[in-house]
């Protein structure tokens, strides 16, 4: 009996944690997709590039969680990883944008980027 108390405790703490991370990290992904988005509406160059470190940061931590604790359809996990692999190349591509200072292919990227924001939203949130 206590050692199933206490599976059920340590599955509770691991299942809390993990939702912790998820809304933590997608609070950073919001922070830098924001940065982003300011840095281009008032022409910041320094605000897009910081906003971008944000999101890269935030990226590589959701790249980590194990999403099979919240979505139980293994086609919708797949899925889920590959909207990952998406958002970093699409930040690698508005990173290289930016750097050349082409402002119109960077707002494509961002443009890819929500997109594919969306697109896992549907999928975890059913929106």
């Amino acid at each position: 009996m206590r050692k199933m108390i206490f599976a059920l405790a340590a599955t509770s703490v691991i299942a809390l944690a993990t939702e912790t991370t998820v809304n933590a990290t997608m609070s950073l992904m919001t922070q830098g997709m924001n940065q982003i988005q300011a840095g281009f509406l008032y022409s910041n160059k320094k605000d897009v590039k910081d906003g971008i470190v944000v999101l890269e940061n935030a990226n590589a931590i959701f790249s980590k969680v194990d999403v099979s604790a919240f979505i139980k359809n293994n086609n919708k996990i797949q899925v889920t990883h590959n909207i990952n692999e998406n958002l970093d190349k699409n930040i690698k591509g508005l990173k290289k944008a930016v750097a050349a200072e082409n402002f119109s292919d960077a707002t494509k990227e961002y443009g890819e980027l929500i997109a594919n924001c969306i697109a896992c939203h549907k999928i975890v949130r059913g929106w």
